[in-house]
């Protein structure tokens, strides 16, 4: 029992050290990821590496948490034109939190409960990326489709941002997962994911929500390659017209002044591509090795 003791003080320790002082550059391998650290003034990044280079994970400025530096993590909050108030929100994927810290400044009765897989990302999450976990920001450190499976609340918004080592592990982008995603929706609640346009799966990836979702909404991230799709599990009332989704000035809150602009996100709606009508369905028994096409363009550049 000591012992035990003694190592979960310890690694308690660990957890909780200081990050550096000043400008630095620190790298990681864990069971899951190849993770660098880079802090650059008041902007601390997290990267994955891979053979293919560095991806950006997240990045978070410390002399404003709730700005938005990764520009997807904007476009995320496009989820507000279809539940506008989000009390429950589930995130599959932690990264550096850099979505949280806006969204729980504005929404104060509202709980964001993070999955991540990777313990050392929750470790560096806190000790360098300054976030705080507390009772309405979550965490639980376990594989984010045995989280679906095991929990039995219901959730507004279901955000899929998941990346492991550059690409979203092939379990979690299945019909039979997507279908267990919709299952914890609450009525008129919206699924997100991150999608990559130059992945060679995007057209698989669209038409896979297709079969689980009768309405499906792209969001093209300006000048990235990230494609947020947004379902939602009923047919009525229609949401795929930009021009019947709610007055964007109606939704804003006064922490988005100069770091979301809702009306510019209306704005990067794209219609779904027609090589999706040809794509394949991506299910549980689809072969992994047939995911290894995608790694080869998936998230090599900043997401």
């Amino acid at each position: 029992m000591m012992r035990l003791l003694l190592t979960f003080l310890a690694l308690a320790a660990v957890a909780l050290r200081a990050a550096p002082t000043g400008d630095y550059v620190e790298r990681y391998d864990t069971l899951y990821n190849s993770l660098t650290i880079e802090k650059n003034g008041t902007v601390v990044e997290m990267r994955a590496r891979s053979r293919r280079g560095e991806a950006l994970e997240s990045a978070v400025d410390l002399a404003d948490p709730l700005r938005l530096v990764v520009p997807y993590t904007r476009t995320l909050y496009g989820a507000l034109f279809f539940q506008p108030e989000p009390r429950r929100v589930l995130m599959i994927g932690l990264g550096g939190a850099g979505f949280h810290r806006l969204f729980h400044a504005a929404y104060l009765q509202a709980i964001v409960q993070s999955v991540e897989l990777d313990p050392k990302v929750v470790e560096l999450c806190r000790t360098h990326l300054a976030f705080a976990p507390d009772e309405r920001q979550p965490i639980a450190t376990m594989d984010g489709r045995m989280f679906v499976k095991r929990n039995r609340e219901s959730w507004d918004w279901i955000i899929l941002d998941a990346f492991r080592g550059g690409f979203v592990p092939p379990h979690l982008k299945t019909e039979e997962f997507y279908r267990e995603c919709a299952a914890r929706l609450a009525e008129g609640g919206v699924f997100v994911s991150n999608l990559h346009a130059n992945s060679e799966l995007f057209h698989s990836d669209i038409k896979t929500i297709q079969a689980v979702f009768p309405q499906v909404v792209l969001l093209q991230t300006h000048a990235r390659g990230n494609v947020i799709v947004f379902a939602v599990k009923y047919r009525k009332p229609v949401i795929t017209d930009p021009a019947k989704w709610p007055d964007p000035a109606k939704l804003m809150r006064p922490e988005f002044a100069g770091r979301l602009e809702l009306a510019a996100l209306r704005e990067e709606y794209v219609p779904i591509p027609q090589a999706v009508r040809s794509a394949r369905v991506l299910t549980d028994d689809f072969a992994p090795v047939e995911f290894l096409d995608a790694m080869k363009t998936n998230n090599t550049s900043e997401r």
